[in-house]
């Protein structure tokens, strides 16, 4: 099944067979699914401090901290923070604080700040294109992150409607080897519908989410633009657009089947000759941005097991009830190609492996590992990967 014909019939035989059971999963119970619990209503003050040791993938290998704390002093806040040190030769470090969910005027309305200081000493990343090859080539920077992020969450957070205001400001090297300083905005707007059971761990229903970059400021409360402009941020002269429809399929009361289906697309500068990255494939068996072209394409199958539990964890590293531990297996496809014909269906990638999760009430905590033909790939994180 190497040809792009014999990959679409494999997808049309699976989108029929997921139909199938979405029916007969509807026949059963309302669709919409009822929400299982209300986000707003999460229990308050759970944390999670987890030291770790982790690999990640196409970055370096790294010791630090990661913490999230939920519903903080039951005002709705969330606060997350990751404290990182490369102890590879990548000479990598990040510092990163967010406060999200903080409540606005509006009922709905809510914004999240992030803030980021980042230093790349030897950060290693690979080319662009279909073909790119085996190799990486060294990027040099020191710079700082702040992302404003509104949203507007209606109908019990099942319409959302988000837009992302990100200001990058720091230094980079040129290719003699200069100094220089820049800042830069970047901007994007997202529609979410989630027609699920649950925010945080859905197991059933199905979510829908498109997102484009758009024009965004040279100034804002964030900062002013200055030198080469989107060194590290997105090309004005592009838009990139980006959709991703998701199947939660009961199969029995713990194992849940997911569909993930993903595309993105790059528009503006087709006649410069240039390779265009419209986003990167999230391939697990491959190390992060591996994949990356003007087109993209990705489909997932997940089966996740929960076996539920109520354990009450309360000491230095955990506050909150550990809901269940959830065991999943995965198998992903997916290319990147300059154009969107048939091409883009060629010679798909493949990855596939095993994850387990911690479920918390508004916390996931994920390990994944996954292999595809460059090797075996490790994946330390919070929230489910769709």
């Amino acid at each position: 099944m190497g040809t792009a014909g014999g990959y679409r019939r494999a997808f049309a035989a699976a989108a029929v067979a997921v139909a199938a059971i979405s029916l007969a999963a509807r026949s059963a119970s309302a669709f919409p699914p009822e929400r299982r619990r209300d986000f707003g209503e999460r229990r308050p003050n759970e944390y999670l401090i987890i030291p770790a040791v982790a690999s990640i993938p196409g970055i370096g290998v790294f010791v630090g901290v990661i913490s999230t704390f939920s519903n903080v002093g039951d005002s709705g806040i969330d606060l997350a923070a990751t404290l990182a040190e490369s102890i590879d030769d990548t000479d990598i470090s990040v510092q990163a604080f967010a406060i999200r969910e903080i409540p606005l005027l509006i009922p709905g309305l809510t914004l999240d700040y992030i803030y980021a200081n980042i230093n790349l000493g030897n950060f290693q990343t690979f080319l662009p294109g279909r073909d790119s090859p085996n190799f990486t080539i060294p990027i040099t920077a020191q710079f700082h992150v702040q992302v404003l992020e509104p949203a507007l969450r209606l109908f019990k957070r099942r319409f959302n409607l988000i837009y992302s205001l990100s200001f990058f400001d720091g230094f980079g090297f040129d290719e003699e080897g200069n100094e220089f300083p820049f800042r830069d905005h970047d901007a994007a707007g997202t529609v979410l519908l989630d027609l699920t059971d649950d925010v945080v761990d859905p197991r059933a229903g199905t979510r829908l989410r498109y997102t484009t970059t758009l024009d965004s400021p040279s100034r804002s409360i964030l900062g002013s633009d200055k030198g080469p402009d989107n060194l590290l941020g997105q090309d004005d002269e592009l838009t990139i657009e980006n959709y991703e429809w998701v199947f939660y399929i009961p199969l029995s009361q713990r194992l849940v089947l997911v569909w993930d289906n993903q595309y993105f697309q790059a528009k503006g500068k087709e006649d410069s000759g240039e390779v265009v990255a419209g986003g990167s494939l999230p391939l697990r068996g491959y190390p992060a941005n591996r994949w990356r072209d003007r087109f993209g394409v990705f489909h997932a199958l997940e089966f996740r097991y929960t076996d539920p539990s109520q354990i009450r964890l309360d000491f230095f590293l955990a506050r909150g009830i550990l809901e269940g531990i959830q065991y999943a297996l995965f198998y992903e496809v997916g290319q990147v190609s300059p154009e969107s014909g048939d091409l883009l269906y060629e010679d798909m990638k493949v990855s596939y492996g095993a994850g387990i999760r911690a479920l918390f009430d508004a916390i996931v905590l994920r390990l994944d590992v996954a292999t595809s033909d460059e090797g075996p790939q490790t994946h330390l994180t919070i929230d489910q990967p769709f």
